[in-house]
C-alpha cells in the first residue's frame, strides 16, 4: 500500500498549534472570504469583456482597453492567488472552489474574446471536422485541414453528439465540450496532486502554478482534441494511484477496468496525449521500483503495459497515417539537434519576437522557475524520496530544461516548447508549489513578511507571463477590425464570405493558394483544400511558365488573392503557411505582383469583393 505523505507547511498544522506557529497577528491581517473571490473575479471577466468589446468596435489599439484587458485579469488572479499562499487557514472546501473560480473564469475570458464562432485555426479545424461528422453520419471524412482528426475521432464524434441530441450549433456544443473538459481536468489534478502529497493546500498551489503555463487560458481549453484528452490522462493516473492503493479485490477489480476505460479514450482522441500517459506511467513505474514498492510498481507496469499495446495498436491498425503527419516535426527537432552536437545554431529568424517588456518578462520567468525547481527537488530528497509518485515528478521536472534548450536553440522551438508545457507543468507544477509552500512556511517562522510577499509576487508574476506570452500573441491580444496575417483577427466576414462561396459555388475540396491568414477560413467554411507552398505565386512580378508547372504539379486550381497583403506587414512575421522569407519582411508585398494575375491568358477571375479576388487557373 502506498504510504501517506505527511506534508510540512503551515496549512495543515491543527488549528490547536497554528497560532502558535503563525504567531499572534495571524488573526490580524486581512482575508478575502471564497465568496468575495467568486464576486471579483467575475467583476474580472466583465472588466475584460467591455475591454474586448470596445476594440471591436474599432479601438483595438485604445490603451485604455489594453489597460481594461489587465486590470480584469489582476481582478481575476488576484484574489485566486492571495489566498494560496495567505497566512490564513484555507479549507479544502475553500481551496478546491478558488480551483474552480480560477479556471472558469480564465476560460470565460478565452470565450468572450470570440463569443459568436471559433476564430483559432485550431478550433476550426475540429469544426469542419465536426460539421462534416454531422453533414455525412460518418467518421472518416476527409478534413483537408487536419487529415488525422478522423482517425482520432473522439472530440467530434461527442460533440457531433452533443448538437444532434440537443440541437445546439455546433460552436455552442464545442464551447460545452471544451469547458467541461477543461474543468475536469483542471480539478482532477488537485485530487491528484492532494492525493498524492496529501495536503490540500499544496495541491491548490500547485494547480495555481500549473495556470501559469502560457497556453492554460488557449491551447488548453480550445476546442481541440487534445482538450478533450488530457481529462482522461489525469482520470489513468487518478486511477493508477488508486489502484496501488487499493488491498481489496474487489476495489482493484474497479480501478482496473475504469482505468482501462479512460486509457482506451485517451488513445482514441488524441495522439500526443496518449504517448505522454504511456511515458508518464513508465516513470512512475521507475520511480515506484527504486522506492522499493514492488506491489505498486506491479500494478502502475500492467497500466503501462496496457497504455503501450493501446496506443501502437491504434497506431499501426486505426491511425497509421499518425507517423507521417508527426514525422515533419519530429524530423525537423533530430536535424536540429544534429546541427547543434556539431556546433551550429539551427534556431529559425525570430518571426515576433514581441516587445523588449515581453521578451524580459519571458526571462525572468525561465530563471525563476530553473531557480526554484532544485529548491523543490531538495524538499523531496529530504522528506519524500520514499513516495514513488512525488519522486516520479521530481524526475519528470527536469525536463523543463530540455524544452527550455529547445526554446532558444531548435527550429519552430517556440511552438515545440509551448506545446510542451502542456505536460511538462504538470508535474514541475508540483515540485514548484513544494518549493513555495516551504518558502512560505519559513517566512512565517521567521516572521519574514518581505520573503512571504516575495512569493506572491513571483506567483503572480509566472501568471502573468503565461497570459502576456501565452496566445492569443501581443498583436491581437484584444479582438479588433482585419489584421495581415494576424490569424484570429484574419478570420473576418468578408473572408468567409469568400470562402463560403467558394464551397456552394466551387464544391469542397479544391486546390486553394492563398495566404496565411485565410488558410484556416478556407478550409474549413470552405471545406477547401488549401496548399502551403504558395508563396512563390505571390512574390514575383510575372507568372512564369515554371511557376504555373509547379502549380499545376501541386494540384492547385484556383488562386486567392487578398488585395490587403499589400498594405501592411504581417503580423505573425510571415504571409503565407510555408513563408521561405518569415521574419524578414522590410515592407508589404508589392501591389502589382497581386495584381499581375489579371493580365495572365487563360486565368479568370471568378470572383471579387473588393479586397478579396479569387482566378481560376487553365484546366480546373
Amino acid at each position: 500500500m502506498q504510504e501517506k505523505v505527511t506534508p510540512v507547511t503551515v496549512a495543515d498544522v491543527p488549528s490547536g498549534s497554528r497560532q502558535r506557529v503563525l504567531g499572534r497577528h495571524a488573526s490580524a491581517r486581512s482575508y478575502i472570504p471564497v465568496s468575495l473571490v467568486a464576486v471579483i473575479a467575475a467583476t474580472g471577466v466583465l472588466v475584460v469583456a467591455l475591454a474586448y468589446t470596445y476594440a471591436r468596435l474599432g479601438h483595438s489599439g485604445s490603451v485604455w482597453a489594453d489597460r481594461a484587458y489587465w486590470a480584469g485579469q489582476g481582478l481575476i488572479l488576484l484574489p485566486t492567488a492571495i489566498p494560496m499562499l495567505s497566512r490564513r487557514f484555507l479549507l479544502a472546501s475553500e481551496t478546491v472552489t478558488i480551483v474552480v473560480i480560477l479556471t472558469i473564469a480564465e476560460y470565460l475570458v478565452s470565450v468572450c474574446y470570440s463569443p459568436a464562432a471559433f476564430t483559432y485555426a485550431d478550433e476550426l479545424r475540429h469544426w469542419r471536422g465536426t460539421v462534416n461528422v454531422l453533414q455525412t453520419g460518418k467518421l472518416s471524412n476527409v478534413n483537408y485541414l487536419l487529415p488525422i482528426s478522423p482517425h482520432f475521432p473522439g472530440l467530434e464524434e461527442v460533440t457531433a453528439a452533443l448538437s444532434s441530441i440537443t440541437g445546439l450549433t455546433v460552436f455552442a456544443s464545442g464551447l460545452i465540450i471544451a469547458g467541461v473538459a477543461h474543468l475536469l481536468f483542471v480539478v482532477v489534478l488537485y485530487v491528484l496532486f492532494r492525493e498524492v502529497g496529501g495536503s490540500y493546500r499544496i495541491a491548490g498551489i500547485a494547480v495555481l502554478c500549473y495556470s501559469s503555463n502560457a497556453l492554460f487560458e488557449s491551447f488548453d481549453s480550445m476546442f481541440t482534441y487534445q482538450t478533450l484528452a488530457l481529462p482522461f490522462l489525469g482520470l489513468t493516473l487518478l486511477a493508477a494511484w488508486r489502484l496501488a492503493s487499493r488491498r481489496t479485490g474487489q476495489e482493484r477489480a474497479s480501478w482496473l477496468i475504469f482505468a482501462i476505460l479512460t486509457i482506451a479514450t485517451t488513445v482514441v482522441t488524441h495522439h500526443i496525449t496518449s504517448y505522454v500517459l504511456v511515458v508518464t506511467l513508465f516513470i512512475i513505474t521507475l520511480a515506484t521500483l527504486l522506492s522499493g514498492n514492488r506491489q505498486a510498481a506491479a500494478w502502475t507496469a500492467i497500466l503501462a503495459l496496457l497504455s503501450a499495446v493501446a496506443a501502437a495498436s491504434w497506431l499501426v491498425f486505426a491511425a497509421p497515417q499518425t507517423y507521417a503527419y508527426l514525422q515533419p516535426v519530429t524530423g525537423q527537432a533530430l536535424q536540429s539537434f544534429q546541427a547543434l552536437a556539431a556546433g551550429q545554431h539551427t534556431s529559425s529568424p525570430p518571426i515576433s519576437a514581441g516587445p523588449m517588456s515581453n521578451r524580459l518578462l519571458a526571462s525572468m520567468a525561465v530563471l525563476i522557475v530553473s531557480a526554484l525547481l532544485p529548491v523543490g527537488w531538495w524538499r523531496v530528497w529530504r522528506r519524500y524520496r520514499r513516495q514513488a509518485w512525488i519522486l516520479a515528478m521530481a524526475i519528470a521536472s527536469a525536463s523543463w530544461y530540455a524544452v527550455v534548450v529547445i526554446r532558444l536553440t531548435v527550429a519552430d522551438g517556440i511552438e515545440l516548447s509551448g506545446r510542451a508545457a502542456t505536460f511538462i507543468y504538470v508535474p514541475m507544477a508540483y515540485i514548484l508549489a513544494l518549493a513555495l509552500a516551504y518558502l512560505a512556511t519559513k517566512a512565517v517562522r521567521w516572521k519574514a513578511r518581505p520573503v512571504a510577499g516575495a512569493v506572491l509576487v513571483v506567483v503572480l508574476l509566472l501568471l502573468f507571463n503565461g497570459l502576456i506570452n501565452g496566445w492569443p500573441p501581443y498583436w491581437e491580444r484584444l479582438p479588433g477590425a482585419y489584421q495581415v496575417a494576424g490569424s484570429e483577427r484574419s478570420v473576418e466576414p468578408e473572408v468567409i464570405a469568400g470562402a463560403t462561396w467558394a464551397l456552394t459555388t466551387l464544391g469542397p475540396g479544391k486546390g486553394f493558394a492563398t495566404d496565411l491568414g485565410s488558410y484556416p477560413v478556407l478550409g474549413s467554411y470552405g471545406d477547401e483544400n488549401p496548399i502551403r507552398d504558395v508563396a512563390y505565386l505571390y512574390t514575383s512580378s510575372i507568372y512564369t511558365p515554371s511557376e504555373a508547372l509547379k502549380a499545376q504539379t501541386q494540384g492547385l486550381s484556383y488562386i486567392w488573392v487578398d488585395r490587403r497583403l499589400s498594405e501592411s506587414l504581417p503580423a505573425a512575421g510571415q504571409y503565407f503557411p510555408d513563408d521561405p522569407d518569415a521574419g524578414r519582411y522590410k515592407r508589404p508585398l508589392s501591389a502589382g505582383d497581386l495584381d499581375k494575375f489579371n493580365t495572365v491568358p487563360g486565368l479568370d477571375r471568378i470572383y471579387d469583393s473588393g479586397n478579396i479576388v479569387i482566378y481560376e487557373l487553365p484546366g480546373s
